[in-house]
């Protein structure tokens, strides 16, 4: 049976194929642009957790994000040339099937961090396939009952595919893939995986809300126990 991996992409046709660390190299601020020390000249605006990623967390989601950080202060990626840039639902479904490399990203840091790794890194984009959970084996990931597919791994990288539709260039897409990676050395350790999956069903949610496909994407308002692990 496939062990399906955590942090795959789906190529054209086929099976996933799986992106080998693709959670440190992208998350750098590679495909996006940002200056060094997340844009030079103008201090980091400060959001608390109910602020990220266009307010899309819920009440245990902000707190979820709070435990993976240890604080409720929080900054977002910059845009070297555009210093009043933050990421945006309405600009993620528009986004779902650019290239892989340039689907804008949530990244968010610790306002009190100074070493320029983000402390977590959201991603969506269209898919043409999804896992089948029931021919997932790998022990060291708990998988969650909820969209189609719904993994966090103990490399602190979650992902989660789900139904939403999506006309555009590539033509129609199903689904959409979910990523969320976290940088191990800022993490709080006391943070658990269901956190994580807390955090990423929440962002999905908003997402699929303005992708109108949330009656399909069938994300709930409470995480449920995983089924696994």
């Amino acid at each position: 049976m496939r062990n399906t991996q955590v942090g795959t992409r789906a190529p054209a046709s086929g099976r996933p194929t799986v992106r080998v660390a693709i959670g440190v190299a992208l998350a750098l601020c590679g495909a996006s642009a940002c200056s060094d020390g997340q844009g030079a000249g103008k201090r980091p605006e400060v959001f608390s957790a109910p602020q990220v990623c266009d307010g899309a967390l819920s009440s245990a989601g902000a707190e979820a994000l709070e435990r993976i950080g240890g604080t409720g202060r929080f900054t977002e990626i910059r845009i070297a040339d555009d210093p009043d840039y933050r990421w945006s639902l309405k600009q993620a479904v528009k986004d779902l099937q650019a290239d892989y490399t340039d689907v804008h990203k949530c990244l968010l840091y610790k306002a009190s961090d100074k070493s320029g790794l983000p402390l977590v890194t959201f991603r969506f984009s269209s898919d043409s396939q999804h896992p089948d959970p029931a021919e997932d084996e790998d022990t060291d990931r708990l998988l969650f009952p909820i969209g189609l597919y719904a993994a966090a791994d103990k490399n602190f990288g979650t992902s989660l595919y789900f139904a939403c539709p999506v006309e555009g260039s590539e033509g129609r897409t199903p689904y959409v893939k979910a990523e969320m990676y976290s940088a191990k050395n800022q993490v709080d350790p006391a943070s658990t995986a269901e956190d994580r999956m807390t955090v990423l069903n929440d962002v999905s949610r908003a997402l699929a809300q303005e992708a109108g496909c949330a009656s399909e994407a069938k994300l709930p308002a409470r995480l449920p126990a995983p089924t696994s692990g």
